[in-house]
């Protein structure tokens, strides 16, 4: 046990969780502070789901964004493209105290914004094994997991209160701040990258050509695998995922009386329930896969039912309690992905896998906006917790699902064997 966390102090993973730091820091003020600022502009619901659904259209394109971290250093692309997120976020102060703000401005750059986190994640899960060493993978993810579910805890909570006294664009430029020291302190990254290059030069015809091949690589890598058979349970469930954030933050102006801070309580305590599945995802690593996912996510839907018509209290405790099934799903099969693929396809793979799962987001946006402005805001966090438990009952009819065994001999990639 003494030999699983020196990593800890390496300088790369030094670097990586400093950064994660100060990412909680300013997603965790513009997760409120971005959806706030779209209801404020338009007063309705609705735009709350073009609003997601812009984002969760950036998602679902991941797959066609993930090949291009191939065509850079590891290093240079993050740096470069949280210099360019900052550039973006700092135009919506620069407009509002000129010739103003348009909402679907707006919007368009969370699409924009939301593109470039599609291109920055697969480069930080490739580089987390080369970092720490694959045997290192699942407790790394853990330890960077806990700071930054942590951080959202403090940092979503406190943004709520910061908005109601600075407003949503001051806001937004503390995380266009925050941006740029992570670039700062991106360029200090010395880890040595795996020779992935395509040769000096290429003509546009041939780099494109490249470009597909690696894309085609990745989608034969998953075709034989274990992923499809979860893929169709996945997209269920952000569907429903979706639904109900499109309407929280009209569902916590109504719990909290109009208070907005209350927003950013409820998108903390998620983030404490995720911290904690985070937190336990190693302890629970050796128990049957798909029986733990059966219990939790059952209990999770019961949870948000009781989240959807408790008072104030009651609702942010079980809405944080439901959360834990999230941390530990999250942890565990992405762990299990870093494990068992080689680091080029690291990337590819998990952005594959996202992407295909993010399938329904958009759509989901866009029946949560329809919803939230035909009912009553409680009644899309209700379906959220009644999906949640139609997804367990769908593992738990599937007896390839319910007979998975604990996450590490869960071989998921069947030309593969697991580490």
């Amino acid at each position: 046990m003494e030999k699983t966390r020196p990593f800890m102090f390496e300088r790369n993973f030094l670097i990586l969780m400093s950064g994660v730091f100060i990412n909680g820091l300013g997603s965790g003020i513009y997760l409120v502070a971005g959806m706030l600022l779209v209801l404020n502009l338009s007063g309705s619901v609705l735009y709350s789901g073009f609003a997601l659904f812009a984002i969760s259209l950036a998602s679902t394109l991941s797959f066609l964004i993930a090949p291009l971290a191939n065509y850079a250093k590891y290093k240079n692309g993050l740096v470069y493209s949280n210099l360019i997120k900052a550039i973006i976020l700092f135009t919506i102060p620069l407009l509002n105290y000129t010739i103003g703000l348009n909402i679907w401005y707006v919007i368009i750059l969370l699409f924009i914004t939301a593109l470039f986190t599609q291109y920055t994640y697969p480069i930080e899960s490739t580089i987390l094994p080369i970092i720490v060493g694959k045997d290192n993978v699942v407790e790394a993810n853990s330890y960077l997991q806990t700071i930054r579910e942590s951080m959202d805890i403090a940092f979503i909570a406190g943004a709520g209160i910061i908005i109601t006294l600075i407003g949503t664009i001051p806001a937004i430029s503390i995380t266009a701040v925050c941006l740029v020291l992570v670039t700062i302190l991106y360029a200090f990254f010395n880890f040595q990258q795996p020779d992935i290059s395509r040769g000096k030069s290429q003509s546009i015809g041939s780099a494109v050509n490249f470009y597909f091949v690696d894309l085609k690589e990745g989608l034969n890598y998953i075709r034989n695998s274990l992923v499809p058979k979860m893929l169709f349970s996945l997209v269920f469930i952000n569907i429903s995922m979706v639904i109900m954030t499109t309407n929280l933050p009209a569902f916590s102006l109504l719990k909290g009386n109009g208070i907005e801070a209350v927003y950013g309580f409820y998108l903390a305590s998620m983030s404490l329930g995720i911290l904690i599945g985070t937190i336990v995802s190693p302890k629970l690593k050796h128990f049957n896969f798909g029986k733990l996912i059966i219990i939790t996510f059952f209990g999770t839907g019961i949870m948000w039912i009781g989240t959807s018509i408790l008072p104030l209290v009651a609702s942010m405790i079980l809405f944080c309690t439901g959360a834990i099934s999230i941390g530990i799903i999250n942890i565990l099969v992405f762990s299990s992905i870093q494990k068992q693929v080689e680091t080029a396809y690291i990337g590819r793979v998990i952005t594959l896998i996202t992407s295909a799962a993010a399938l329904g987001m958009p759509l989901g946006s866009l029946i949560g906006g329809v919803l939230g402005e035909t009912f009553a805001p409680e009644i899309p966090v209700m379906i959220c917790g009644i999906s949640m438990i139609i997804f367990s009952t769908y593992w738990f009819s599937s007896s390839v699902l319910r007979k998975l065994p604990d996450i590490d001999s869960v071989k998921l990639f069947s030309n593969r064997k697991a580490i």
